[in-house]
């Protein structure tokens, strides 16, 4: 983690606090790098970059936008080799926008601090307030008000080592999860990560109780992409009958893909084409572009019927 005198970034940004938190005969050790002088930065970062050169990955919270690219270019600036190109990274802050972005409404380190983590900082220097802090510490070379950034930086460390626990046991054993969570975004990540049947039940917990269309519309899609891959057309079958009783999404959206079910999956082009027409009868005049895609589907269905021969019973 590093603090900066910019949060804009840029080649005229320097870090002058460098923060790493290693994992040390089962202790959390951090050592923090402070650029006293800027003429000694070169020296700094040589500092920072044997540190790096022992590390066998890194983890950070917006590390791959902020942290290390400016570092990169500081260390580009002073003709050095930067120690991270080649080392793994993970940067939290990607599941953090995944797991906590809409029951929290942000996902900013504070957010997740306060409302997952239960971290209570006290009083804190604001992230805003860091850079003219040190600039102040230049002019006077009065390195009390200083302070308060040192603590801040470790607090974020520790903060970052909390979210990769926590991140990582949500992941590991997503059916105790004892923490709110976007079980939607734990879906999406369980399912790159190939356990399709723990992102399933995510999904289907998802669903329950979503009263935003969009997100019901995904999250019915995602269920519906896995069912139809195992083959079970009952809960195909069932998820669009419940969507269109539901009533959250629009009605002829949830007929489509009933009627969509019914023909493939089902087999009964008889039945989807029924469906469709009941979809063209709520689309009247509302949308044309969907009744024309309708009124091809319709023409299509009837044509099939047509061509199947009728049994005698």
């Amino acid at each position: 983690d590093t603090e900066t005198t910019g949060l804009a970034g840029g080649t005229g940004t320097y870090v002058f606090l460098v923060g790493i938190g290693t994992i040390e005969d089962g202790m959390f050790v951090v050592t923090q790098y402070f650029l006293a002088d800027l003429a000694a930065e070169a020296e700094m970062l040589r500092a920072v970059g044997d540190h790096l050169r022992r590390l066998d990955a890194l983890v950070t919270f917006n590390g791959t936008r902020f942290d290390l690219p400016l570092l990169q270019t500081r260390f580009l600036s002073s003709r050095q080799r930067e120690y991270f190109e080649d080392r793994p990274h993970l940067d939290l802050i990607t599941y953090a926008r995944r797991l906590w972005h809409r029951p929290l409404g942000g996902y900013s380190l504070a957010l997740i601090e306060q409302g997952v983590l239960q971290v209570e900082r006290g009083l804190d220097v604001p992230g805003w307030l860091i850079p003219s802090l040190y600039v102040q510490y230049l002019r006077t070379g009065d390195r009390a008000p200083l302070e308060p950034v040192f603590s801040h930086n470790e607090q974020d460390l520790l903060s970052l080592l909390a979210l990769h626990g926590t991140t990582g046991e949500t992941l590991a054993q997503p059916d105790t999860v004892p923490i709110i969570v976007d079980w939607f975004g734990l879906g999406r990540l369980l399912e790159q990560r190939g356990d399709p049947d723990a992102a399933l039940r995510c999904y289907e917990t998802s669903l329950t109780g979503e009263s935003d269309a969009r997100m019901r519309w995904r999250t019915a899609l995602a269920l519906a992409r896995h069912y139809r891959r195992r083959g079970e057309r009952d809960r195909l079958l069932t998820l669009w009958q419940g969507e269109l009783d539901a009533g959250v999404l629009p009605t002829w959206q949830a007929l489509e893909r009933l009627a969509m079910v019914w023909e493939w999956q089902m087999a009964d082009p008889r039945r989807a084409l029924l469906l469709s027409e009941r979809a063209l009868a709520y689309l009247d005049g509302a949308d044309e572009w969907c009744a024309a895609r309708f009124r091809r589907r319709w023409d299509r269905l009837a044509r099939k019927v047509q061509s199947r021969p009728v049994h005698a019973v």
